[in-house]
């Protein structure tokens, strides 16, 4: 006698097993507890419409995609872990070559996609179909025994030198890595001369490549100035923008600033992380539309003026930033140093600029400055600065070849000086990440006492050296601001995840005009 709970069950497990087999959005949701354990799949429409694309892609209809979205809104496991899998239930024989800004990122994937196929869930409904093959099995590279093969690579990775049916690029570039000039033009240097060209058969094989806006001359915009690709564009808010791809018009909003995941990202979610992004990457990375990087990265509007007639604050912590350049020539960079001050504000951390200057100097004039101005006290009695209390707790240096000897020498002088290291990313790329302190109004600069509603005049050179970033003649006042700010930040000083601060701000003064604009 049959069992009828028994015939029940595997009734239901063939229809699941064929919607999954037919739908790659029905495999997603049926996979999502496999592949993401203990997290709830968020249904939206972003989701279904990507599928879609893909599945046109699976039938050759798109050969190239691009899809722009932004962080957290599931790509990676879409179309780099569940679309693989999905293909593998009846093209067992596709050959994935994927890559990412980090090999640390493709092979996380790669082990997601390995383990779904492994999984019991999987081997029910599709085990006959292929196995994977014990003798290549590993994190970075697994194949089956019907020839098809899955390897994890990254940009500029030596894996990139085999080739595939199916080229997946999820996140070519880091979110810093995009603002270097030197980084961002290697990726697209491996792009053009490498990745485009390992399609085992390019009239018949895709390439994918999905990510969030960075820099106007990332690998989005590289393809995009080619043309050739479909363009699946899904901006955080609705722009009114009507877009479409062969398939169709793809986004269904229809009013401006409706959101595109509210389900998982809403008001409140969203405008953390534009405090988090602040005004160039949302967008880029939230709206998919980077602005010109060509200047104003730092706008003049985002210090915050401290009222003249208010007593300054009592600072916790201060600290003297150095850009050290040793001559007297008056054609090259001088040495230019910065004085921040860190004081309580509403039970959170704000830093204020107490002094800026920059000099020609030779060495043995510079080593004597420092150590005067070191042992001096900031700020002091009736000057723009605060009162005479306590000199500065640290002076950054950059650790590079000009800053050495003097890094040496203040050390035997017992100066607190403490070699900064700012890593791979070049001074744009600096200036972009310490640009959401500024734009949430974590800076301030005493105001004038002649001029009302300005900062104080020593600020003058500073401010104008800032605002025109990176189109000034120099940038040495830039480069200690943000190796200042960084270092803050690194410290838990300055931070953007205090809750609701930013709404309990005052009502901002009537915006400066910017004397120093181009």
């Amino acid at each position: 006698m049959i069992d009828r709970e028994v015939l029940r069950n595997a009734l239901k497990l063939e229809r699941e097993r064929r919607a999954a087999t037919e739908s790659l959005y029905e495999f997603t949701k049926q996979a999502w507890h496999v592949v993401e354990p203990g997290v709830q799949f968020v249904d939206g429409w972003h989701i279904r419409v990507i599928c879609e694309h893909l599945e046109a892609v699976t039938r050759g209809e798109i050969r190239k995609l691009l899809i722009n979205i932004p962080p957290r809104h599931a790509k990676s496991t879409i179309v780099s872990v569940m679309w693989p899998c999905w293909e593998w239930v009846t093209r067992p024989h596709e050959k994935y070559l994927c890559a990412s800004y980090s090999g640390i990122l493709s092979t996380r994937d790669n082990v997601k996609a390995r383990r779904l196929i492994q999984s019991p869930w999987y081997q029910e409904r599709w085990g006959d179909v292929y196995e994977l093959a014990g003798d290549q099995n590993q994190k970075t590279r697994f194949e089956n025994d019907k020839t098809g093969y899955r390897i994890a690579s990254s940009v500029g990775g030596t894996a990139t030198g085999e080739g595939g049916s199916r080229l997946i690029l999820d996140d070519p570039h880091g979110a810093q890595d995009a603002q270097s000039d030197v980084l961002r033009e290697s990726a697209l240097e491996w792009f053009d001369m490498v990745w485009s060209t390992r399609l085992n058969d390019p009239r018949r094989d895709a390439m994918v490549t999905i990510m969030q806006r960075l820099h106007e001359k990332d690998v989005s915009g590289r393809v995009l100035e080619l043309g050739g690709w479909d363009h699946l564009c899904l901006p955080a808010e609705y722009d009114g923008e009507l877009r479409k791809t062969s398939l169709s018009v793809y986004d269904p909003r229809t009013k401006s600033g409706e959101l595109l995941w509210p389900e998982r990202f809403g008001e409140k979610e969203l405008r953390s992380l534009k405090v988090q992004l602040g005004e160039y990457g949302v967008s880029g990375q939230l709206q998919q539309s980077p602005t010109p990087a060509g200047g104003g990265i730092v706008k003049i509007d985002w210090f915050e003026i401290w009222p003249v007639d208010k007593p300054l604050p009592v600072m916790e912590y201060v600290v003297q930033s150095y850009d050290t350049a040793f001559t007297q020539h008056t054609t090259g960079d001088p040495t230019a140093c910065t004085v921040w001050g860190v004081f309580r504000l509403k039970n959170d951390y704000r830093v204020m600029l107490l002094d800026a200057w920059s000099e020609h100097l030779e060495y043995p004039d510079l080593r004597a400055k420092v150590i005067r101005d070191w042992a001096s006290k900031y700020a002091g009695d009736d000057k723009d600065i605060a009162n005479k209390a306590r000199a500065p707790d640290v002076v950054l240096i950059e650790q590079k070849g000009s800053g050495q000897s003097l890094l040496q020498d203040l050390g035997r002088a017992r100066v607190p000086v403490v070699p900064y290291n700012p890593g791979h990313v070049d001074k744009v790329a600096r200036a972009h990440t310490v640009s959401p302190l500024l734009e949430a109004g974590l800076v301030y600069v005493p105001e004038s006492k002649k001029t009302p509603g300005r900062w104080t005049s020593w600020a003058d050179s500073f401010m104008k050296q800032v605002s025109r970033f990176p189109n000034d003649e120099h940038d040495d006042f830039v480069d200690t601001m943000t190796q200042a700010l960084r270092y803050l930040r690194d410290k838990n000083f300055l931070s953007l995840n205090s809750s609701n601060r930013f709404e309990e701000r005052p009502a901002p003064r009537q915006k400066k005009q910017n004397p120093y604009a181009a």
